[in-house]
């Protein structure tokens, strides 16, 4: 897959050997990374020391010289770890330092030794030692606490990891140890689980875990995930699985089903296992990663698969979650930090589309809002919508990825769904999914708001806003003002809707939070309209929003005078005059007209007030003469005084008019001079035309060195109407104003109105008087002199009527009498950008070809071929002829651009520029046999080279070649190869590479050299070539000569670089083995040799095919390959002497003995067995049994399984290919060892099938591992019992049913009650009653005799008497009756042989059955039956056995009583004692309890016990010693 669709992006962030880290130190105990924040890497040579990773800039790592057996950084924060073992002990030290403020935060003395530690949290560490796990909080002074023991499963394990879940209330630990003895390769891996609330630890397999919580439906709470990743071995099998389970249910809730996936290895991977395991909570992806570098990514809600790749080379050894982009670090053994990250484009559409698991598409695109699923999403909405499932649909729409169903459309959706009565609307459903889920967009808070606002529920707006459900906007705000002002503000805020916000404040009259607001959020209010606002209804207000305007930083917001307006367009004179007397405080120049203004409107209205303000002097600069008239006409005539003399003008300009005396008006006006407005005064005078009556006053003001314009002006106008010399005062008077002197001369003499403009640069004004005047010469040089490009702009414009004439003075006249390069220059500049070329030709040709000062001038030069190239290109040709100083080369590359070739051509060639002279007749005129004649006459190598070159690209290589080597120039060597080659002109090529390698040393060139000189078949060349010193790349020149099958030559360049293995083929392709086989000796090349031998093969050359073959063989990858390519060709012969060959030689390995024995088993089986016996320990068994399988070589296969220790094949072969395979010793051996033990019957049922003869031996060896019930049922069924009755005997004392009944059936059958007697009483597993019945009825005796057994055996008394009575065999009976213990059957035995009247069997009853018969019933019938002397014997025997039992009762009694009289004597005895302990007591103090006293009821504490009744000496009351009670 393309790195650009993968889901997940992988990128190399960081290489440690980069920035200095040594390979040997890129390990697991010396690289820590705890976050995606900080690397810490552990150093121990040249010098101890730790270096730290800032991730933010990696290039600048910090290396502090610290020494330490474990270093960590700290997640988050610049706090570094340390660890070190105290010597002599196996206590370690840890300490935690503050990077940054270089300050110590603590340490601790461990009294154990700490193999493993880590940051569980920011403010924690996690401390393991080999017996129990603690926890070290960074804050305060608290000692390590123990949070758990380790359990049993990690004893011995490496520890590789330990975690806990956000809320510290689980904890997992997690180590490796070495695999199990059948698979050591593959790491076990355990974890140990623990729950802080539970006290309680689970130990499970497990590599990697990690954890993390998840929100499940119907539950408002977390649920806690733990995710762990096992690959375990069981007989043989692996199982890989991903595990998702939730810890601590909560009672009562919907939690988490527990959900696992399997790992999926490939065969190449069988012995990795995962190492680290992350969890994205951005994207809810688990990220499994190995040893060997897979990387398996898993969706966490349903243990998905999502993708696997494989994202390292090299063994990853650390990881670390990159938690704020959702993906993570992983650090390999070569030092790569790699980052991968999801590919948040392509991500969904893999799902859906590679994986095709739409539902995982749309709930990861909802989950980590990821594009790719939008049409999903929409569609599976529209089918929601269309079955009525307003309420999925809605949560749908509100978990939408990027909120694609967010939209008013939804929303009109919704809306357009009828309400059915006594249901939630779905609109509202709609909205209240949305509330659960999160925030409302402003389109959504608007609608609900609406609804609500409608309902009048007010506070449900409220407690939105407060727990921030609302989008707040300007619309919103509107909404709501309409029921609640307050809250309607803090919408506008939210919004920051400030021009509402601002209006808001103006209705409240919070003024001043006005211009906070406006300051804070940087918004500039309309300050006029608000305070128009504010004056209609508080004009005090107003004075004071303005004042405050006036405060702001940076200025008021309005103008003064504006606000003055406002106040006055309203008549609030008052509130107006306030405001101007508090800002204008500072008496400033630029606010004369405010201080006049509030001056007019005082003395209007309010005279008092104003001459309050004058009185105070706060003011200095309003309008004197304004203000004095105002309050000359209000009547404050003092004020009027001290503020009017800017009427003298009016008052002088009257006297003219009423014709007063001049002396008088001049005494006047000097006597009031230096108060006199100069320039109303002046006018006043002119109007009346008596401007000389202020010469003297103008003179004077000029000698005491005045300056004002208006007085120069006016002494001008004197002087110029005087006639007095005009000119110099024009031109020397700097004072004057140009313009209104030059247009007080206009009329009087326009060459004076010239001189004046001159002066003062007043162009327009000099345009139009010399225009109106026809002045153009004057013009003309005024414009070149002025050299201002507007000015030119504006004469040249081609709306101007007067240009013609300027131009030819400017031709004629101005320019030729110009010696300033910039006036020229200026000057044509200007014709150049008014675009007039024909006009700037006439005018170059005037300056430049006729002997001007600037006819040599090379900017003009250039400037008129260019202009003529641009303009007229008919005399360009007569300009580059005529013309020498000029810019050749840029102006022939001018004319090239203008498609001027042959004026080019002859600029370049006129300056000698003769590669581009040629490059124009190459590339433009495109006149090949031109620039050939061209060359030949220059005879230049650049020029020969541009030539070969065109050539060269027009095809005419052999042409191209002589031109390159005329130009003597080997830089395009490469071209010209490519060139050659295609045009297959080797011989001319050989020409120009000769000249290439006299001019520089070029693996290429000689290369190429040796290529043409093998395609035109020049070999000697080639010999003396690569005898010669050369640069050639030989080994690449001879591979391309063999690719092209020039074979001849490619063996002069194997030969010579010695390349035996080229050699060798090369050798084989020209057909001469035997060279092909020393070639290949000497390349020694497992590769060479197979193509010599398979070419000798091919070539029926076996005699050299085995000298390879026998090269190729040793080697086993190789065997196969050859073994097929012979067999391929039917050259089993051959093959077969090859491997016979191999057998012999010194690395002969078990492959050769292998495939030799395949080919025996395929065409040479009579020698299969001896091979097989010879070397057996050296083949590969499972491959030539799989070989005699298919060539049913049975008795070979039999003898390979049993070599193999496959026994169970073994037999099976042998029973199924029995006459080929089967040998009963052999198989004895075999069926013994076999482990299926159906394979045993199977045994049976051949043995019986076909060597029955064998059977029992079979079975006698067999005897320890059958079911014998199964045998026997086996031969029952087949009829042939009797066949194995040797093994039932032999396996009889085993006492199994089947096996004794059917050994019983057989002596029936065969009347052999000895052995049938024996067999009933060694072995009673059987159905005795079956086989009593069976033969009770037998025809002989001693048979039903031992059916009388067998009932007395089985307990049936009755019946075996019966029996036995019926076949008189009365000491049977007697005997009978004396086992049963049943007096009953005795007593009727003896009644029995009354009646039968067997008076000595009567006699023999008593004696047999002596404990079952009851003396009185005994002599009751011996009397009744005079058969007392029968009797008699039973009864003498009776009473001394009850007179000795008598005896020993009395005995025993006296004996009970005299330990009765011993224990009263020690009680007594005891009393005093304790008599003699109570009389040294205190009296209060009652004596201690005497044992035995006060609850006896024996002889000292009550009644005695009465004795235990005796009854007569003949009649005890109940019977003793098992004998009954004597009646008579």
């Amino acid at each position: 897959m393309a790195a650009a669709s993968a889901p997940i992006a992988m990128k190399e962030a960081l290489t440690l050997p980069s920035i200095g880290i040594n390979q040997q130190f890129i390990t697991f105990t010396h690289v820590t990374m705890e976050s995606d924040k900080y690397i810490c890497v552990r150093e121990t040579s040249p010098q101890n020391s730790v270096v730290i990773i800032d991730m933010s800039m990696p290039m600048q790592p910090l290396r502090r010289p610290i020494t330490a057996d474990s270093a960590l950084m700290n997640p988050i924060s610049r706090i570094l770890a340390l660890k070190a073992q105290i010597p002599g002990t196996t206590q370690d030290h840890l300490q935690i330092f503050n990077i940054e403020q270089k300050t110590k935060i603590k340490s601790h003395q461990m009294p154990e030794q700490v193999v493993f530690w880590k940051w569980v949290t920011p403010k924690v560490l996690g401390l393991v030692t080999q017996s129990s796990v603690y926890h070290w909080s960074i804050e305060g002074d608290s000692e390590p606490v123990k949070m758990f023991d380790r359990t049993a499963n990690l004893t011995n394990n490496q520890i590789i990891n330990y975690r806990c879940d956000p809320s510290e209330k689980w904890l997992v630990l997690i180590g490796i140890a070495p695999g199990s003895p059948e698979r050591p390769q593959l790491v076990k891996g355990n974890m140990q689980l623990f729950s802080v609330d539970q006290q309680r630890s689970q130990a499970l397999e497990a590599h990697a875990a990690s954890f993390a919580s998840i929100k499940v439906a119907g539950n408002d709470k977390d649920s806690i995930l733990i995710s762990f990743a096992s690959k375990t071995t069981n007989a043989g099998q692996i199982t890989s699985k991903l595990h998702v389970i939730e810890l601590g249910a909560q009672p009562g809730k919907p939690g988490f089903s527990k959900k696992q996936a399997d790992l999926f290895f490939p065969p190449d991977f069988a012995d990795d296992f995962p190492v680290a395991m992350q969890i994205s909570h951005k994207y809810g992806l688990i990220y499994v990663i190995t040893k060997l570098g897979l990387l398996f990514v898993y969706d966490l809600e349903t243990a998905t698969a999502v993708y696997r790749n494989r994202i390292s080379p090299d063994p990853i050894f650390l990881t670390a979650e990159a938690s704020s982009i959702g993906g993570f670090y992983a650090i390999n053994r070569k030092g790569q930090v790699l980052l991968a990250t999801v590919n948040e484009a392509t991500l969904v559409p893999f799902v859906s589309g590679q994986l095709n698991n739409l539902e995982l598409a749309v709930n990861l695109a909802k989950r980590g809002n990821l594009p790719g699923a939008e049409n999903l999403v929409v569609q599976r909405f529209q089918e929601l919508f269309s079955q009525t499932k307003y309420k999925e649909a809605a949560e749908l729409a509100a978990e939408s990825p990027q909120g694609i169903l967010r939209t008013p459309e939804t929303v009109a959706k919704f809306q357009s769904v009828p309400v059915q009565a006594g249901q939630t609307p779905p609109l509202l459903q709609y909205f209240g999914t949305l509330l659960t889920k999160g925030k409302l967009n402003a389109f959504e808070s608007l609608e609900l708001s609406r609804l609500v606002v409608n309902q009048n529920k007010k506070n449900l707006l409220e407690n939105w806003l407060a727990e921030d459900k609302l989008e707040c906007s300007e619309e919103l705000g509107d909404l709501v003002k309409t029921v609640d002002n307050d809250l309607a503000l803090k919408i506008y805020i939210k919004a920051r809707a400030t021009p509402k916000v601002v209006a808001a404040f103006a209705e409240r009259r919070e003024f001043d939070k006005i211009l906070i607001y406006s300051k804070q959020v940087g918004y500039t209010p309309d300050y006029l309209f608000l305070l128009q606002t504010i004056l209609r209804s508080d004009p005090q207000g107003a004075v004071n929003f303005a004042l405050m305007m006036s405060q702001m930083e940076g200025g008021c917001p309005l103008d003064y005078n504006t606000i003055t307006d406002l106040f006055l367009q309203r008549n609030l004179i008052r509130e107006a005059t306030a405001f101007l007397l508090d800002v204008l405080k500072p008496n400033l120049p630029e606010h004369a007209f405010l201080q006049t203004k509030v001056l007019e409107i005082n003395l209007v209205t309010y005279p008092n007030v104003a001459d309050a303000i004058l009185a105070n002097g706060m003011f200095s600069h309003y309008d004197r003469p304004r203000i004095g008239q105002l309050c000359e006409k209000a009547g404050l005539y003092i004020r009027a005084l001290q503020v009017n003399p800017s009427n003298a003008p009016l008052v002088v300009g009257q006297l003219l008019d009423d014709e007063c005396p001049e002396d008088f008006i001049k005494g006047l006006i000097i006597s009031v001079r230096s108060l006199l407005p100069v320039e109303p005064l002046v006018d006043e005078c002119e109007k009346r035309n008596r401007l000389r009556l202020l010469t003297q006053f103008l003179e004077h003001l000029v000698s005491e060195g005045s300056q004002d314009v208006h007085v120069h002006n006016a002494l001008g106008k004197i002087i110029i109407d005087s006639n007095n010399n005009p000119e110099h005062f024009l031109t020397t008077n700097p004072y004057y104003d140009s313009r209104v002197v030059g247009k007080y001369c206009e009329k009087r003499d326009p060459t004076l109105a010239v001189v004046a403009y001159r002066r003062g640069q007043c162009d327009d004004e000099l345009i139009n008087v010399t225009n109106k005047n026809s002045l153009f010469k004057l013009q003309a040089r005024y414009v070149v002199e002025r050299m201002d490009s507007d000015l030119w702009e504006k004469v040249l414009l081609p709306d101007n009527e007067y240009r013609r004439q300027l131009i030819d003075q400017v031709v004629s006249t101005a320019l030729p009498e110009s010696k300033s390069p910039e006036q020229v220059s200026a000057a044509v500049k200007a014709f150049m950008t008014a675009d007039l070329p024909h006009e700037l030709i006439e005018l170059l040709e005037k300056i430049v070809l006729q002997n001007s000062a600037f006819s040599g001038n090379f900017n003009l030069q250039n400037l008129l071929i260019l202009t003529a190239i641009k303009a007229d290109a008919s005399r360009v040709m007569d300009y580059i002829n005529r013309l020498d100083n000029f810019d050749g080369p840029a102006v022939g590359e001018v004319a090239v651009e203008a498609q001027l070739y042959e004026e080019a051509f002859a600029i370049f060639k006129k300056f000698n520029l003769n590669v581009q002279a040629v490059n124009v007749l190459l590339d433009n005129i495109q006149n090949i046999d031109r620039a050939v004649e061209f060359a030949y006459r220059v005879e230049e190598d650049a020029v020969w080279t541009q030539v070969a070159k065109a050539q060269l690209r027009e095809g005419l290589v052999s042409d191209a070649i002589e031109s390159f080597i005329r130009a003597d120039d080997a830089t395009y060597f490469l071209e010209v190869i490519q060139a050659a080659e295609n045009a297959n002109v080797y011989h001319d090529l050989v020409k120009y590479l000769l000249m290439v390698r006299q001019k520089s040393k070029e693996p290429k060139v000689d290369s190429e050299l040796i290529y043409a000189y093998a395609k035109i078949d020049r070999l000697s060349e080639i010999e003396e070539f690569i005898l010669m010193p050369n640069v050639a790349n030989l080994q690449n020149v001879g591979d391309r000569l063999y690719d092209e099958a020039l074979y001849e030559a490619a063996k002069i360049i194997f030969a010579f670089i010695s390349n035996w293995a080229k050699l060798a083929v090369t050798l084989v392709k020209l057909k001469q083995f035997q060279g092909a086989v020393d070639a290949a000796r000497k390349a020694n090349s497992s590769k060479t040799w197979k193509e010599v031998c398979f070419a000798c093969v091919d070539a029926e050359e076996f005699r050299l095919a085995q000298i390879c073959g026998l090269n190729i063989i040793v080697q086993v990858d190789d065997l196969e390959e050859v073994s097929d390519y012979y067999q391929n060709r039917g050259c089993f012969n051959e093959l077969i002497s090859l491997m016979e060959s191999g057998l012999g030689l010194e690395r002969a390995h078990m492959g050769i003995f292998t495939e030799l024995g395949v080919l025996y088993a395929r065409y040479r089986p009579e020698k299969l067995m001896e091979h097989i016996k010879l070397f057996s320990t050296r083949l590969n068994i499972p491959k030539l049994i799989r070989a005699c399988d298919e060539q049913q070589h049975w008795k070979e296969l039999t003898y390979l399984y049993i070599q193999y220790d496959e026994f169970d094949n073994a037999a099976t072969t042998i029973m199924n290919h029995s006459p080929d395979a089967w040998d009963h010793m052999q198989f004895k051996d075999v069926a013994v060892k076999v482990a299926n033990v159906e394979l045993y019957y199977k045994a049976v049922h051949f043995y019986l099938q076909e060597h029955p003869d064998l059977i029992n031996d079979m079975l006698n060896v067999l005897a320890l591992r059958v079911d014998h019930t199964r045998v026997v049922d086996i031969m029952r069924k087949a009829g042939h019992l009797h066949l194995v009755k040797p093994y039932m005997i032999a396996v009889q004392s085993n006492n199994v049913s089947a096996v004794n009944e059917a050994l019983n059936e057989i002596y029936v059958e065969e009347e052999d009650y000895d052995r049938l007697r024996e067999s009933i009483d060694l072995h009673d597993n059987f159905d005795q009653i079956g086989l009593a019945q069976k033969i009770e009825k037998h025809e002989l005796l001693e048979m039903r005799r031992v059916a009388a057994y067998i009932y007395k055996k089985a307990g049936r008394w009755k019946q075996s008497i019966a029996l036995s009575k019926k076949d008189k065999m009365y000491k049977d009976a007697m005997e009978t009756c004396s086992q049963s213990g049943e007096r009953e059957l005795s007593e009727e035995l003896l009644v029995y042989f009354i009646e039968q009247g067997k008076k000595e069997c009567f006699a023999s009853c008593l004696f047999i059955c002596y404990d079952l018969i009851r003396p009185d019933v005994a002599l009751e019938l011996a009397w009744t039956n005079n058969m007392l002397d029968f009797t008699f014997p039973y009864l003498l025997q009776f009473i001394r056995e009850y007179t000795s039992k008598v005896d020993d009762l009395m005995k025993d009694k006296l004996e009970a009583m005299n330990e009765v009289k011993s224990k009263e004597k020690e009680e007594k005895d005891m009393v005093a004692q304790q008599n003699m302990y109570a009389q040294l007591l205190p009296l209060a103090l009652p004596a201690p309890p005497m044992p035995g006293m006060g609850g006896m009821s024996g002889p000292f504490g009550g009644a005695p016990a009465p004795p235990p009744p005796m009854g007569g000496m003949g009649m005890p009351p109940m019977p003793a010693y098992g004998m009954p009670p004597m009646g008579y």
